[in-house]
This record gives C-alpha cells, structure tokens and sequence, in this order.
C-alpha cells in the first residue's frame, strides 16, 4: 500500500510540474508576439481595411464601456480616427496597441460621466 502511495503522490508531482511548465511557457510566448503600435500602424499603412480595420474593431467590442460613440459614428470614421491617433502619437508607438486604440477612442468620444 505505501508503495501504491509513493507511486500516486509521485505522479502527482509530475503532472504538477508539468501543468507549471506548461502555463510557464504559454506567458512566454503572449509576452513575445504582444502587438505594439508600430505593428499596428505597419499594418494600417499597408492595408488599412483588412489586418488593421479588424484589429481595431475588435479592441472596441472588448472595450466600449470606456468611450461613448454616438449613434450616427461609422466604422470607417473609428479607424480613421484610430490611425490619425497612431500617426500624431509616433512617440508612444511603442506601447501596447490595444492601450493607443482605447486612448484614440477615449479622446475622440469622452463619455461625460468620465468612466
């Protein structure tokens, strides 16, 4: 019976350590292909409707609460506001690109209870 035990707490370990190594190396490689606003700004220069369009659209449905469209704002005028704000923020391009989305839509749509 111990023997069993041994065997069973062993296993155990292993797939601990194993379950470890595994979300170890997942954070690993998010940090390395995290899209900054050079990436971004690469690819809305390139093709503004496909990469980047979806891109940005895709920030905005994870993160409307923090802004305050109104209703007649269309798609076309959110990206160009998004690249506008890439392009007169060179300086902060850097950054994560998410962020430079949220602060164009932040400037550009303000909510007035200031979420």
């Amino acid at each position: 019976m111990k023997r069993y035990r041994r065997s069973l707490f062993k296993g155990r370990m292993n797939h601990f350590f194993a379950a470890v190594l595994a979300v170890s190396m997942v954070g690993t490689v998010q940090a390395d292909h995290m899209t900054t606003g050079n990436d971004l700004m690469r690819h809305c220069l390139a093709s503004p409707d496909n990469f980047c369009a979806g891109y940005i659209v895709g920030v905005i449905d994870t993160s409307h609460t923090l802004f305050c469209f109104p209703h007649e704002v269309t798609k076309g005028e959110i990206i160009d506001i998004a690249i506008v704000y890439l392009r007169d923020h060179s300086d902060k391009l850097g950054m994560y690109a998410p962020n430079l989305v949220i602060n164009a839509m932040r400037a550009a749509f303000p909510c007035k209870d200031a979420r």
